[in-house]
């Protein structure tokens, strides 16, 4: 048995990552809080966007919860399963405005080199159409699922099996074929 099967919490509706973390309810509060005014519509970015953001940068951190969980919110709020596997495997071959594709380019830099990020970055998404409130909302974006990503690989959350199978069933493409993906952990 798992430790997140241990947490006696009334609450079954809650994702196991909040679950687990009721054993520290303030920290509880304040990362829902921080997600609810970051994200899943408070960040001036569109729901898709906010979960491209999320969908790419746990792509690229190989999180399986954070890339499933929020690869199916993608697919959910564009009505697009190909969308969703294409940014669960390879952004680049999305069919993505320019300014989604410099939003998702820019999130990738800031999750896998943030200190190589410059001015010239920020100036690439002001080209490309974003104001500054919606270049703060990507970054703050980009870094709330990379936080996200790591409390869930640390606390050895992993997406459900029920779930797991439900991905399956609309993943396509070369999406359907990633072993960290669709492997759980420690098989």
């Amino acid at each position: 048995m798992s430790w997140i099967e241990e947490v006696d919490l009334e609450d079954r509706n809650l994702p196991d990552i909040f679950r687990v973390m009721s054993l520290n309810p303030g920290a509880l509060e304040l990362v829902k809080g921080l997600n609810e005014e970051l994200a899943f519509g408070g960040s001036g970015l569109t729901r898709i966007q906010e979960e491209a953001i999320a969908t790419v940068v746990s792509t690229a951190n190989k999180c399986r919860y954070g890339a499933m969980t929020h690869g199916g919110f993608l697919r959910r709020q564009a009505h697009d399963s190909q969308l969703a596997s294409d940014l669960l495997h390879d952004f680049y071959e999305a069919d993505l405005s320019d300014a989604d594709r410099a939003m998702l380019d820019f999130a990738l830099k800031l999750t896998l080199q943030s200190s190589s990020v410059v001015s010239d970055d920020l100036e690439g998404l002001r080209e490309a159409g974003f104001e500054d409130q919606a270049i703060l909302s990507i970054v703050l974006t980009t870094c709330l699922f990379n936080f996200m990503n790591r409390l869930a690989d640390g606390l050895g959350i992993d997406v459900p099996r029920e779930y797991q199978k439900a991905v399956r069933k609309w993943l396509t493409g070369p999406a359907a074929e990633q072993d960290w993906l669709l492997q759980p952990k420690g098989e």
